[in-house]
This record gives C-alpha cells, structure tokens and sequence, in this order.
C-alpha cells in the first residue's frame, strides 16, 4: 500500500532526521513524520508514503501524515487565518499583544488581565474588536485560536445573561476559492 502527494510549485522538501522541512521564499515548515512500517521516500516533485505492512491502523496513520504534509505545503502558499470577534456588553473589554502573550484585561469587571499564550510562529493583530490570527502552520494558528477563545470563556456567570467573550467567527480553510 502506498500513497503519492504531489509537491506544491516552488516548494521544496528535505529530511532533517525524523523531520520533513518544507521551504518556501524564507518560510519554512516542519513536521516529524515518523513510524516504524512506514517509509517517506521524498523526490523533486512528490513525496511517497510506503507502508510495509497492510493493515487499516496503518492506512489510517498514512491518511493523517497525508493530510499533515498537505496542510504544511499550503501554508507556504497562502497562510491560514482565523478571526475571532470580542463581544463585550458589560465592560468594554481590552485586548493587546505583549510578545508571544496576549493580556485580556477587564474582562467582565476582572482586575487581573487573562493571559493566554502564542503558539509557535503564529501572528496575532488586534484591530478593533477583531482579533486576527495567521501563521503558514494549520496547527500553529488553529491552537492559538482556541487557547484565546477559551480564556474568554464564561465559567461563572449564566451564559444566556453573561454573553461576553471572544468568539470565532472565521475558521482557515472555511473559503469558496
């Protein structure tokens, strides 16, 4: 059993170790793709995955390392962004990047900004009440967004009264191009 991903225009691919790092105009991927009863054999213009056993827990895992490796090539082509909305009707919310961390400072009256982290290379712009998350890794941008949506998050108050919060409103890969 073996699967064949073609290699995107102007992508280049090469193994570090157990790595696959994938180049594009400075920016670059990587991604361990490792398993002992698979082998990644790597050309100029596809990159092969061949099982030496057949079994469906195999295929499974040749289908996910498949899906990562496409996600990594498009991500060099064009970046995957995310959008989050800030909804705040009870206090007005502020929301600003220092470093790799992002402070949301009163947040429901709080005196003590939430902090939530960055996540690998993503970038992170604030605009208004719109916070916009990019980054040419899938994983990297997707987790970010999350790990701010969920700091935003209600725990003690009635949510149908309290509906303050960051929400996602725009997910990468959700456009009809």
């Amino acid at each position: 059993m073996e699967k064949t991903i073609p290699v995107l225009k102007q992508v280049t691919v090469k193994r570090e170790g157990k790595e696959l790092v994938f180049t594009k105009d400075g920016k670059e991927n990587r991604r361990q793709i490792f398993h002992p009863l698979i082998d990644v054999i790597i050309t100029p213009e596809s990159i092969t995955l061949k099982a030496k056993k057949e079994n469906r827990n195999v295929k499974k895992l040749m289908n996910t390392y498949a899906s990562h490796i496409n996600n990594l090539m498009r991500g060099l082509i064009k970046p995957f962004v995310y959008q989050l909305k800030i909804a705040g009707s009870h206090f007005p919310i502020t929301v600003k990047q220092e470093g790799k961390n992002i402070l949301i400072s009163n947040y429901l009256g709080e005196k003590v900004p939430r902090k939530c982290k960055i996540v690998g290379n993503a970038n992170v712009k604030v605009a208004g009440d719109i916070i916009t998350v990019e980054s040419t890794n899938k994983e990297h941008a997707g987790m970010t967004a999350g790990i701010i949506e969920k700091t935003g998050q209600i725990r003690i108050h009635d949510r149908r009264i309290f509906q303050d919060g960051i929400y996602l409103i725009k997910k990468a890969g959700n456009d009809n191009e």
